[in-house]
């Protein structure tokens, strides 16, 4: 499943780091063919007065600054060597971008963070948490600290290396479909990792567990998985190195046969706390973005969702693709 974002959306606040929003925002542009999209969304004013009480802007204040806005984002487009559109809301930012990307179908949203007080307000904290959980299409959260090298011209080496983080869930697997898909559209390298913690006995469901294949995976059942596991956290060298590799073989199957003309995947099973394996990995293979699924089961409900999403988030030195379950933008 080759999977193409129709629409691409950008989530401008006019800060330092629009320039890092767009650069991304347009290479995927460009590289899928997509339309791409400048959004800003103006945020409630709450004005203090005299006694100290507090009171919406009036109305004339909120046209006024949407028509800057406005002004601005067009603009903005003028530099870009490609059409595209632009559009002002008012309200929340997570919640508006979340709603204007569902209704105008687009397939991606690029947006920056730890880009000082104007991006702070709508894409740090609680709010960049509330738009990876919300958005219905995959989010890409930029740092403002990692001004990418290259300009938009030079879009084949903004993302060098990809790495996805695999637990075999199927929003881990969908997290895979966007990072091979992308792997082939940039021409670069796959990383395929799957961590293990090393103090922890993990619970399938039967829901869960990791589909059977032909080869290494017949007869492979629940309780041989369970019973690995648990082995693993005791000092038994070769059972460890038992789960290891077949985890390795299950990553290496994950890429389809006709993908390998043009991709050699590199993978990786790590063991210890997921975020700082995945985080050390990808620093340690100076990889251009991570891919994370959202709202997972199993092992991606323990360490790719809630607090742990955030950390990877907020202290990865590159950009991170979060993936949820969704309709758009494949073929």
């Amino acid at each position: 499943m080759r999977i193409i974002p129709q629409k691409i959306m950008c989530a401008v606040d006019f800060s330092e780091f629009t320039n890092l929003t767009l650069s991304y925002g347009q290479a995927l542009a460009k590289e899928y063919g997509a339309q791409l999209t400048l959004c800003h969304v103006v945020s409630n004013m709450v004005l203090m007065s005299s006694a100290g009480q507090a009171y919406i802007a009036s109305e004339k204040i909120e046209a006024e600054r949407r028509q800057d806005a406005a002004s601005r984002l067009e603009e903005i487009a003028k530099t870009l060597d490609m059409d595209c559109d632009t559009l002002v809301s008012t309200g929340h930012p997570a919640d508006e971008l979340a709603r204007i990307a569902e209704e105008t179908g687009v397939g991606m949203v690029v947006a920056a963070t730890h880009g000082g007080s104007g991006v702070k307000r709508f894409l740090v904290g609680s709010v960049t948490e509330r738009l990876v959980k919300i958005l219905t299409c995959p989010v890409m959260v930029l740092h403002g600290d990692a001004e990418p090298d290259v300009l938009p011209g030079d879009r084949k080496t903004l993302l060098n290396k990809i790495l996805v983080g695999c637990d075999f869930s199927p929003d881990s697997g969908l997290a895979f479909q966007y990072g091979l898909s992308l792997a082939q559209e940039f021409e670069t390298e796959l990383f395929l990792a799957h961590v293990i913690r090393p103090t922890e006995h993990v619970e399938f469901s039967s829901a869960d567990y990791i589909k059977v294949q032909e080869g290494d995976y017949l007869g492979w059942n629940r309780t041989d998985y369970l019973g690995l596991t648990k082995h693993a956290n005791e000092p038994d060298v070769q059972r460890k190195d038992a789960l290891k590799k077949r985890l390795e073989r299950q990553l290496e199957r994950m890429v389809p046969e006709e993908s390998r003309h043009w991709c050699t995947p590199v993978t990786a099973v790590l063991e210890g706390e997921p975020y700082q394996e995945l985080l050390s990995f990808a620093k340690k293979n100076q990889v251009g973005l991570i891919v994370l699924g959202v709202r997972g089961h199993s092992l991606l409900e323990k360490f790719l969702v809630g607090s742990t999403t955030d950390r990877v988030i907020s202290r990865s030195d590159c950009p991170v693709l979060a993936v949820r379950q969704t309709d758009t933008g494949t073929e």
